[in-house]
C-alpha cells in the first residue's frame, strides 16, 4: 500500500537506512556488554567512588534501555515494509511526508496525529 505513495527507490533507501541503524545499535551492544559496567573490586575504594561508578552504571543502563527501544521500533518499521505499511501513519492512515520519514525513519505517526496526541496528553 505504501508503494501508492512513495517510489520504489524511495522505500528502497529508507529500508535500507533502517538496517544499517539496526545493524550499528547491534553492533554496539556485542561491543559493550553489561559486563563491562561492573565495577572491579579495586575500583570501589572510598564510598565516592562507589557512588560515581553506581551513577556510571546507571548513566550506561539509561543509554542500553534507549538503544533496545530505538531497535525495537526500528524492527517494527521493518516490519512494515512487508505488509506494505510502511510510511502509513497509524492513527489516520495516511501518508507520513517524505522528509518526516528520512530524519526519522522508524516514526509511527504523521505531525499532525502526533501533536493531536500531544494536545490531548496536555489538555488531561
Amino acid at each position: 500500500m505504501s508503494k501508492e505513495y512513495y517510489d520504489e527507490q524511495f522505500l528502497s533507501k529508507q529500508k535500507t537506512t533502517l538496517l544499517q541503524m539496526k545493524s550499528g545499535i547491534l553492533n554496539h551492544m556485542k561491543t559493550h556488554t553489561i559486563d563491562e559496567l561492573a565495577p572491579s573490586k579495586d575500583q570501589i575504594v572510598e564510598d565516592v567512588d562507589q557512588s560515581q561508578v553506581l551513577m556510571a552504571q546507571t548513566l550506561s543502563m539509561g543509554l542500553r534501555d534507549r538503544e533496545l527501544a530505538r531497535l525495537h521500533m526500528i524492527e517494527d518499521a521493518l516490519a512494515k515494509f512487508e505488509d506494505g505499511s510502511y510510511g502509513l501513519c497509524e492513527e489516520t492512515g495516511e501518508p507520513i511526508g517524505k522528509k518526516r520519514l528520512e530524519k526519522i525513519p522508524w516514526v509511527k505517526l504523521s505531525i499532525d496525529a502526533q501533536e493531536e496526541i500531544e494536545r490531548s496528553l496536555r489538555a488531561a
